[in-house]
């Protein structure tokens, strides 16, 4: 009997660590006009930000549904394996509480919410899979990674508010309207509830906020955890601000592992492009 790492697909990892750690990717849907496409299946970041370039109509976005769950949970059940599930934040999302209910006729599947997104979702499906390859049992892996919900940190720098106030997944966004005096936010998510916020505001050119964003995540580099960061972006942001942003961190901290994604369709959809974002763990 084995473990099984189910997770979102709005942990956003690279497709080469999803296969390397054995991770089965439960996508969200993508909603563009009348058509429905899986994430990262059926469509791609680009595609989205063609058709709202074309026609001006926003994405939208769908949970997986219970019946989706419940047929990987059940394959899983069949084989005798057991599931630790990592879900997108029940804050922005019905996907949790949809895995859940499906969970609900298996004893061998335990259902986490990430109370995150994107890179912070995927450090805690990174340490479920640590935690896997050390034969640690389902239950102890769930609670384990239950305990370092309230530890990841996860903050995102937007090039407009455009994608985000149009979504609605950000109150305090809607707040001060779509596009106001050339601010360019910090959205931070609270890992206590999955709520986001607005926790710093920038202004200027975006190129130059990326390298301000950075300098300011990483004077907290003490309070990092170092076995992991990842740093990713929603397209259409300079290789060389990652390059700066991994060079920071170098010089910051000895990490384990810095690793690079991209944000997927589902996040895309309510960013928008030209979004950068470090994610890490606190000690």
């Amino acid at each position: 009997m084995s473990v099984i790492i189910t997770a979102d697909s709005t942990c956003d990892l690279p497709k080469d660590i999803i296969e390397s750690r054995n991770i089965k990717i439960t996508p969200l849907s993508i909603l563009l006009g009348s058509e429905s496409y899986l994430d990262g299946e059926e469509i791609t970041r680009d595609d989205i930000y063609a058709h709202v370039s074309k026609t001006g109509e926003m994405p939208k976005t769908a949970a997986v549904s219970p019946a989706s769950y419940y047929e990987v949970f059940s394959a899983a059940s069949r084989q005798g394996d057991s599931v630790v599930h990592i879900s997108l934040s029940s804050a922005i999302s019905s996907s949790y509480q949809n895995a859940v209910t499906a969970a609900g006729d298996f004893s061998n599947v335990h259902v986490v919410d990430s109370k995150n997104l994107c890179g912070g979702m995927g450090l805690l499906v990174l340490k479920a899979c640590d935690l896997r390859d050390k034969d640690f049992d389902a239950k102890k892996i769930a609670n384990r990674i239950r305990s370092l919900v309230p530890k990841v940190h996860a903050t995102f720098v937007l090039d407009n508010l455009v994608y985000l106030y149009k979504g609605g997944r950000c109150s305090a966004v809607a707040r001060f309207g779509a596009n106001v005096l050339g601010i360019k936010p910090v959205i931070g998510v609270d890992p206590a509830d999955g709520t986001m916020d607005v926790i710093k505001k920038y202004r200027g050119k975006i190129e130059n906020v990326y390298r301000q964003y950075v300098n300011d995540t990483f004077a907290n580099a003490a309070k990092m955890d170092t076995d992991r960061i990842i740093i990713a972006n929603s397209g259409s942001v300079a290789g060389e601000i990652t390059a700066f942003a991994k060079g920071v961190a170098s010089g910051k901290a000895d990490f384990k592992e810095i690793l690079t994604a991209d944000a997927g369709c589902t996040i895309s959809s309510h960013c928008g492009p030209k979004t950068f974002a470090v994610f890490y763990m606190r000690k």
